[in-house]
């Protein structure tokens, strides 16, 4: 925009133009934006009435040129703060060689924050400052990770042991079986044993070792028979755990050793039936507070001191047996042989290990023997994670909380970026509760509103 003066003699006057190119010819049209008034009048009040309004008009045009400026937008994840942060807690980058840190974090936050076992999925809305890996570096750092498995066992027992006063008293322990089938590139697993049935395949079991607040301790990989009686022997004299009870889903499994088991009620003695149909001793652990109806009761009933058996029943849950048609009709049995046990204790650690085998689960992979090591080791080290993200939020193993918030603080918090020229805001959205509060319990600041981009960058510690 520019000032000009026209007219003639007396009928001169002031006004804001601007040039705009015809389309399609070389020719300009003036189109005029206000005509300000008399030029002689104006000037008879203020000789400098050009040289301001000239300023005028540059102030104007500049303006404008801001206001039409492009504004981008940016969406990303930014809930694996919390794992950078827990991350650089346990030293991990100790551990690791220098060359494949990035990636090995890149694969952790992959594996926690998305419910996807494809190694490299990003989702749409991307985690900020990751990377997508390639498959040639995939392998590598797979096998980096084999060779690294002991020592971070080692490494995070030590951690565990000051952070959460781990006990030596009890612990438990989980047999799971994989398979590798290289046809279908897929490694899967099943709580229940089953047999090679293709020539390419790999069959294998793990031996998994959990705390009693269900942090994992340890694991080991066989792919031959094996003596588990042996090797809960030398893990016992390795941690100096006294007593490990089985977790399982599968009685064959259980044979004479202390255990925790789900039951299914006609699978119960008949004496113990007879005590779970009875009305009384159930325990209403809630009721609809408008009309009084019962909506979950427990009880606990025992069978000639060898046998304790937890049974549970909620509305919601019999609604759902109503749609499966299972025949459950909303209880739960969980049993087992150690009465020293609480009922609270038996009910979060079955949850540990409930579908615990997808954990491990890959696809679209071509895995040797070695690579599998890898695999394992990255997913023991992500379920430590996981499992200690739980332990907080459950106000340090008070309270049983699903894995799943703890999955959800780190994929759902995202932060729209939006830039305009020089400027940037920021709008964090999807800010659940349990990421604000282990963002409180691992001392990251909290986030707050009008923050600059530079601002937010370091209060998460992440770049955009």
């Amino acid at each position: 925009m520019y000032v000009a003066v026209t007219g003639r003699g007396k009928a001169r006057v002031i006004q804001f133009c601007e040039q705009h190119r015809i389309p399609g010819t070389k020719k300009k049209k003036t189109i005029v934006i206000r005509t300000l008034g008399n030029y002689e009048k104006m000037l008879e009040k203020n000789p400098n009435v050009l040289a301001e309004l000239k300023k005028e008009a540059k102030r104007i045009t500049e303006q404008k040129k801001e206001k039409t400026k492009e504004t981008s937008t940016s969406l990303f994840r930014f809930g694996h703060s919390l794992v950078k942060k827990v991350w650089e807690e346990m030293d991990l980058n100790s551990i690791f060689e220098e060359k494949f840190l990035q990636d090995i974090f890149s694969l952790v936050v992959y594996r926690l924050g998305s419910s996807y076992t494809n190694f490299r999925t990003n989702r749409k809305t991307p985690f900020a400052n990751l990377e997508s890996i390639s498959y040639e570096n995939f392998y590598y750092i797979l096998e980096h990770l084999a060779e690294k498995k002991e020592t971070l066992i080692q490494h995070l027992g030590k951690f565990f042991n000051e952070k959460t006063a781990r006990s030596t008293e009890l612990a438990y322990y989980h047999i799971s079986s994989y398979n590798y089938n290289s046809y279908w590139k897929d490694l899967h697993g099943s709580s229940r044993f089953f047999l090679q049935r293709e020539k390419e395949d790999l069959p294998f079991s793990m031996v998994l070792l959990l705390d009693r607040n269900g942090i994992p301790i340890s694991y080991d990989l066989f792919s031959k028979k094996f003596i588990l009686e042996q090797q809960l022997e030398e893990v016992k004299q390795k941690s100096g755990i006294e007593k490990l009870v089985i977790l399982s889903a599968n009685r064959n499994k259980i044979e004479k050793k202390e255990y925790i088991l789900p039951v299914d009620f006609l699978d119960l003695p008949f004496s113990l039936q007879l005590q779970i149909i009875a009305e009384e001793d159930w325990e209403i652990t809630e009721t609809n507070e408008e009309t009084g109806e019962v909506l979950s009761k427990e009880k606990t009933v025992h069978f000639d001191n060898q046998l304790k058996v937890y049974a549970s029943w909620s509305k919601k849950r019999a609604f759902k047996d109503y749609v499966e048609g299972n025949q459950k009709n909303g209880y739960y049995y969980i049993s087992t042989n150690d009465f020293s046990i609480k009922n609270t204790e038996m009910l979060k650690m079955f949850q540990h290990i409930w579908n615990i085998e997808e954990k491990f689960r890959i696809t679209n992979v071509d895995f040797e023997r070695k690579h599998i090591y890898g695999h394992f080791c990255l997913c023991f080290l992500c379920l430590c994670i996981i499992r200690y993200f739980q332990y907080l939020l459950g106000s340090e193993g008070k309270a049983s909380i699903p894995m799943i918030y703890a999955n959800k603080a780190i994929s759902n918090p995202m932060v729209l970026i939006e830039k305009k020229g020089k400027e940037s805001r920021i709008h964090p959205i999807h800010l659940t509760n349990s990421y604000l509060k282990l963002a409180n319990l691992l001392g990251i600041p909290q986030i707050k509103d009008n923050m600059s981009l530079e601002e937010f960058e370091n209060t998460v510690s992440l770049l955009f």
